[in-house]
């Protein structure tokens, strides 16, 4: 079981290092001190913090093997907003099941986010640390019978600029009309703030649903609330596709877009909790037998 594995990241030697052992708590704090840090000033795009925070993901998504899926045989799609040039950054581990196999579920996270002393911890450093540890616990353990998709999107605080110009521009490789689910982590370091993580867009009756309440009971000390609409994130691009959506995010009352949004603030044990969370659903959707093509073509993205 590949949720047996610590949860952590992978510190590459070099480019093409495998992942090297590391620690859950540590592993995460570490990385998360790099993207919102003060060297980065927040990933604003089109920044020398930006451009610093997308080779670091570009760096992790190389080492943990994953199939690039970007521009030019890379892993970086660039657009530009607002003048300023930046970047999705987008990998894939392939399905190995010859009938599930060509399914995708996207994971996602943004990596920018305010500048101007706004070093957007929570907001989004948290998500993208969550996504990678996801992606190392894949790359480790036994091939998923569908395609993973990890998507790190561009300049989503300036209203889904990344995420929109993905679904306009898809990799040939991934086909939207393949997608079956998409999994969004976008602040899931403040589930001290409310004592909750919601998992929106998981309704009733959804594949993501049902598999996420199984898995519940492993979780004690976290809760999740399940269920309800969210609007104004990554998902939006692609609930408009008709492909349904987990957005996992905890509330931040205090510190949404301030500048307090800091390392320090970081509720790290819960963070963990959730990312194993979410993390255990992802492989669960990629191995299910349950039929999520057929669910989306029936429910669309439940809005």
């Amino acid at each position: 079981m590949r949720w047996l594995l610590l949860v952590c990241l992978c510190a590459c030697r070099a480019a093409s290092a495998e992942p090297a052992s590391c620690g859950t708590k540590d592993a995460i704090h570490d990385d998360l001190a790099f993207l919102a840090g003060k060297d980065l000033d927040g990933r604003a795009p089109g920044t020398d913090g930006d451009t610093k925070a997308r080779t670091f993901i570009e760096d992790r998504f190389r080492c943990l093997g994953l199939t690039p899926a970007g521009d030019d045989g890379g892993f970086q799609q660039a657009f530009t907003s607002g003048g300023h040039t930046t970047a999705n950054l987008v990998g894939f581990i392939a399905g190995a099941d010859p009938k599930l196999g060509s399914e995708i579920v996207i994971v996602s996270a943004h990596h920018d986010h305010l500048g101007d002393g706004h070093l957007g911890a929570n907001d989004d450093a948290s998500g993208i640390v969550a996504l990678l540890a996801i992606a190392q616990a894949i790359h480790q353990g036994d091939p998923p019978k569908r395609t993973i998709m990890f998507a790190a999107f561009g300049d989503e605080e300036d209203g889904m600029i990344g995420s929109g110009f993905y679904a306009k521009h898809p990799a040939k490789a991934l086909p939207l009309a393949n997608v079956v689910q998409f999994i969004e982590l976008d602040m899931v370091g403040s589930h001290n703030s409310a004592d909750l993580v919601a998992a929106m867009g998981a309704f009733k009756g959804f594949g993501a649903r049902t598999l996420l309440d199984k898995r519940l009971k492993q979780f004690p000390k976290i809760h999740v609330s399940a269920g309800g609409k969210a609007r104004g994130s990554d998902f939006q691009p692609f609930c408009e596709l008709g492909v349904p959506y987990t957005f996992f995010w905890t509330p931040d009352h205090r510190c949404y877009h301030e500048k307090c949004d800091t390392l320090e603030r970081i509720d790290f044990p819960h963070m963990v909790m959730i990312t194993k969370l979410a993390g255990a659903l992802v492989g669960d959707l990629a191995d299910t037998d349950l039929d999520l093509a057929g669910l989306r073509a029936k429910k669309g993205c439940g809005v």
